[in-house]
């Protein structure tokens, strides 16, 4: 799976709050996690069917909040903060919430 992080990218106003772009130009690193599905959802909307999906994610990488995880193709978004279980002995864990939206 890859980590995208995002580019902040100033808007035409200069606005201290930049845009964040996650396009080819967006800094990426592979790594290694095992994913789970949670849940999914089709809220009623008019004019739209969307359905949003929510995964689980297991990893041993540090995760940013504002990070975006591609895997197998689809591209998810961090749902929250990550958490973390940093045991007295082992490598530090990562559990991060990752939701879907299709539509």
């Amino acid at each position: 799976m890859t980590f995208v992080d995002p580019v902040e990218v100033e808007d035409q106003y200069g606005n201290p709050n930049p845009q964040l772009q996650y396009g080819p130009d967006a800094p990426r690193r592979d790594v290694r996690g095992y994913m789970q599905p949670q849940t999914s959802a089709e809220p009623v909307e008019t004019g739209r069917q969307a359905e949003v999906t929510r995964w689980r994610l297991f990893t041993y990488a540090a995760v940013g909040s504002r990070e975006q995880v591609e895997w197998r193709g689809r591209t998810f978004r961090v749902d929250g903060t990550p958490e973390i279980w940093a045991p007295a002995f082992g490598p530090t864990r990562f559990w991060v919430k990752l939701v879907e939206v299709e539509g």
